[in-house]
């Protein structure tokens, strides 16, 4: 008698909800971060990784389009999360017309 557990599947609205609470918690903590000393400190040292992080969060597009933070990487962030999410969803929409016909 061979016993196999299958992992259990979480159902698309609760893995939407999931998704959707984890970029409302991190949002809330950028609420209440934002503008306080608590933010992360950029180390900006002369390697490449750092400056090419640091020219990107500080180029126009987080600093005077996406700017509902005062904070350049909230700004980026919550934007990777966003196209993230918006990713997520339109492979599962395209998943659901494929396999429905």
């Amino acid at each position: 008698m061979n016993c196999t557990e299958k992992a259990p599947t979480l159902t698309p609205i609760r893995r939407w909800i999931t998704y959707l609470g984890i970029f409302l918690l991190v949002q809330v903590i950028f609420i209440l971060v934002d503008g306080t000393s608590l933010e992360p400190n950029i180390n900006d040292s002369s390697n490449f990784i750092p400056r090419t992080f640091r020219s990107i969060l500080d180029s126009s597009l987080f600093t005077e389009w996406i700017t509902p933070y005062s904070y350049p990487f909230f700004n980026m962030v919550m934007t990777v999360q966003i196209i993230a999410l918006l990713i997520v969803a339109i492979t599962e929409i395209v998943r659901r017309l494929i396999f429905k016909k």
